[in-house]
Parts: structure tokens; sequence; C-alpha cells
């Protein structure tokens, strides 16, 4: 599944440019393409015209593609939550119209699914089909054509919903079932790694993956159904870690998936022969058999992502401040909302963690936390690879209070974890993140995760280019000084050069 997100370093998108970005991706390689079978227009906090699934199907059919048949466009519309509702209705009435216009061309549809980001309950999802019908009727009645039957796909993308993810799939079976009548021959489920690796830090975040994926494949047998996993990740290893050079080890970790995204990060930044390469092994490891979690090694785990949690909040609450700062100079790769429009929150990670010296450290309620892609982007900037932030001191609390057996366990859980620290070990600036960072005792803690994560991937740890320094170095100037184009074409060149943004 090829997506619109803003994580490129070398280039943006209008989305007049995003259309024909589409077609890229969805043409067959030997015709120019990438070969994609799936494309997300998006439409969460970004301002996609209400037309531009309409545009694609237009596009592709001109180059003899078939729609609902080659490949499948899939929107992600407005969380009703987070903007209004009014623009959810818009976009819905966009996908209509397109559906309309490929099943009038073609006589398939182009839109057979919806997702719907931040799903933390089946009703939301029973209230977004209810809401797909009537928008149909009226469409049918105005238009005079059938639309095509259009199901949801809930985005679980925070903690507690991907530990719960089942009991979300539960609720939206018995809400369809009850309320509509209506019964899902097979549910897919989008599990976002990025926003739970923000607010509780990449190691929690890989293990809630993993426990997700177990826990949605139990509830299809002993439903009798199928489930369809959708694994929502980026090219770097904070937001999922899929690259040409982790993807054997990304695969035994998420084995169980049936969807993958490929984002605009590992399509631009890396190009098309990465995409292929990692597209190929994805496609040789399709529908894997997962592993099923047993009951204590679901706590055992649960239990260590709590202590990862925890150290990975000691450092960035010292650093909290700073972080939404430096995210202005990120460069804006899409047309978005202001990023205060989906503010990413740590509140429910303090709760998770339990530790009482994080809770007297809260943020004021004001504070307003950038979007994964930047927030990514801005640690990368200040010297310090997101992946690294709690991770020695994480595994030394492991090992100290749950045994090293509970180390072992975990990574054989995550077998890509290692491949994750010592890729980001190369991205680790300490004269830079020295300059950023004021509080002596978050740079001691720093320096305790990155001394730990050399020791575990053992051998000579690798070490930053000459290039990348300087890139971060011109871009710590530009900042200090206020210099905004300056910046960001420090950060993009350094984006280019981890392979992704954020």
């Amino acid at each position: 599944m090829a997506t619109q997100h803003p994580d490129s370093a070398s280039r943006g998108f209008t989305a007049e440019e995003e259309v024909e970005e589409a077609l890229r991706d969805l043409l067959p390689r030997d015709r120019g393409g990438l070969g994609l079978d799936e494309k997300m227009i998006d439409y969460e906090g970004k301002l996609t015209p209400y037309h531009q699934v309409a545009w694609v199907v237009e596009e592709t059919l001109r180059y003899g593609l078939q729609p609902g048949e080659d490949f499948l466009i899939t929107p992600r519309i407005p969380s009703e939550r987070l903007e209004d509702p009014e623009r959810q209705v818009m976009v819905l009435w966009g996908v209509l119209t397109a559906n309309k216009r490929s099943i009038v061309r073609t006589g398939s549809q182009a839109v057979k699914y919806i997702i719907t980001p931040m799903c933390s309950s089946g009703y939301e999802v029973y209230v977004l089909q209810r809401r797909i019908f009537k928008i149909q009727r009226l469409a049918e009645e105005e238009l005079g054509v059938k639309t095509g039957h259009i199901e949801v796909i809930p985005l679980v993308e925070d903690m507690e919903s991907l530990l719960h993810v089942d009991k979300i799939l539960e609720g939206m079976k018995n809400a369809l079932l009850t309320y509509l009548g209506l019964h899902y021959s097979h549910y897919r489920v989008l599990l976002g790694k990025s926003d739970t690796a923000l607010a509780y830090g990449h190691v929690a975040s890989s293990i809630a993956m993993v426990y997700a994926l177990s826990r949605l494949h139990r509830w299809a047998e002993k439903e009798n159904t199928r489930v369809h996993p959708i694994m929502g990740v980026g090219a770097l290893p904070f937001r999922g870690h899929l690259s040409p050079w982790s993807v054997r080890e990304f695969v035994k970790q998420y084995a169980g998936y049936s969807t993958v995204t490929i984002q605009s990060g590992l399509r631009y930044d890396q190009g098309p022969k990465a995409v292929e390469k990692v597209v190929d092994e994805l496609h040789r490891n399709l529908h894997a058999q997962p592993r099923l979690l047993s009951q204590e090694e679901e706590r055992l785990l649960i239990s260590i992502a709590k202590v990862f949690t925890a150290e990975y909040l000691r450092l960035v609450l010292r650093i909290v401040d700073i972080i939404p700062y430096i995210a202005s100079f990120v460069p804006r790769r899409r047309a978005r909302l202001s990023h205060g429009e989906y503010p990413r929150s740590i509140e429910a990670s303090l709760a998770f963690a339990a530790d009482r010296e994080l809770l007297s450290m809260k943020p004021p309620r004001s504070l307003k936390l950038p979007r994964a892609i930047s927030y990514a982007a801005s640690l990368y900037t200040m010297g310090i690879p997101p992946s690294l932030i709690g991770f020695g001191r994480g595994l030394r609390r492991v090992e100290k209070e749950l045994g090293s057996d509970a180390v072992e366990h975990l990574l054989h859980a995550l077998p890509l974890l290692k491949q994750d620290i010592k890729y980001d070990l190369r991205f680790y600036v300490p004269e830079v993140a020295a300059s950023f960072i004021k509080d002596p005792k978050a740079f001691s803690l720093l320096e305790q995760d990155v001394e730990m994560a050399k020791s575990i991937v053992g051998g000579d740890p690798p070490e930053p280019t000459e290039e990348y320094v300087e890139a971060l170095k011109s871009a710590e100037r530009a900042i200090r000084l206020g210099l905004k184009e300056a910046a960001e074409k420090a950060i993009a060149r350094a984006g280019v050069l981890r392979g992704s943004l954020g």
C-alpha cells in the first residue's frame, strides 16, 4: 500500500502532483511504475482535494488500468473527533463520486475500503459505516448509479488500543450486526507504530505491534473468520524500519501481515530499486504464520514495555519543551493542516509507566507535541536517534528486575531490534546533542543509553559520516539564528543520508 506520508526528505508534493504520483505507484514495473497494489489517499489532517480520488481514477483509466481489479484506492478519512464532521462528509461524497466514475466506466469500484484513524472502539466503526450507508443512499438517488459496498478499516495507533485490538474488533462485529444487520466476511485492521513510538518509545511500540498481531489471529481463530492486518510502518527504526537492509528481520518480527505501507521516505529517499527489493521480500513472506503469544508471554512483554516506556519518558520529559521548536524547522512535504489540529499526547503513557518520578515531571497541558514524522526528524536533527532513547537504561532495568531470561525473551520476540539499534547508532552525534540539551542529567541519561546500545551491537559500532555531522551542524547553526530556509535544507540533506526524513 503506497501512502502519502510526508516523510520523504528529498522532495515534497503539491496536491496536483499527488495524482501523477499515484499513477507511478500503481503502474506495473514493466511500464515504469512501482507495481504496488493499493494507494492510500490521505485526508487525516491533510489538505487533500475532495475529488483527488476521482482524479486518480481518471488518470489510471487513461493508462489502461482497471480500478478495483488491478489496484485499490483506500482513503484515510478525517477523524470526526479531531476535525469537523462536515469535512468527513465531504470526503465521503468525493469517494462515492470516484466509485460512480469507476463503475460507469469499468463495471468495478475503485474504493472498497475506507480507513478511520485513531480508532479506539468498535462503536466508532459502526458510526462511520452508518454514515457511509446514509450518504450512499443520497448518492444513488441523486447520481442514479450504485456506488458499491464499502467497508471500514479501523486504524489502531495507541498502546491501549493495540493491546486490546481484539476487543475493538469484537465490539465492531457486534455493533455492525446489531444496529445495521451487517456482517463482514473478513476484517482488515491497520496497526500504526508511529504514534505509539512517540508516546511510549521504540521498544514498547514494537512490543505492542507484535502483541496486537497475536491477539488478532487468536480472535480470528475463535470467531472462525479472517483478519488481514495492515502494518503501518515507515523506513526508519522508530517508525517500523521497513528498508532493504532490514526487511528480512522485519518479516520475521511482524509475521502474519497481509498488507504493509510503502511510505514516501522509502519510495523517494531510497528509490525504486529499494522498493522492489522490499516488496519482493514482503511478497515471499506474505500471510506467514504469526507468533501466538501465551498469556505468560503477554504478561512478561507488558512488564518489559512498562520499563522501557518509563526510561524513554525519563529522558523525553527533560527535553520535551524544545522539540516543538525544532519541529517548526522541519520541511513540510505535503499540504497539511497545522500540526496543532492533531496534537500528540504523552499523558496515557505516563499512566502506563506508573512511575512516581515521572508523574512529578508531567509536562503542562498546553504543550503540543508535533506529529510522529516531525517529532522523529526533530530528534535526529538534535543528534539523537529516537530509537536509542531509553533503550540502554531499559535493558539494564529489565535484566535487573525481570532477569536475563527476560532480555533473551525480548530479543527473541523482536528479531529486528538489534538491527534497529545498529542502524541508528550511526546517526548519534554527541556534539550536536550537547548543543541542544542543556540539562546535564538529560545528557547523562542519553550517554547511558548509547553506551549500552554499543555493547549490544558488539564489535566496532558504526560512526556517523562527516557529511552527516556537517549537515546536522549546519542545521543547528541555522536553527540558533532562526534561519528557516537554511535549516530546512540542512535537515532535508541529513534526512536523505538517513533514508527518510523521520
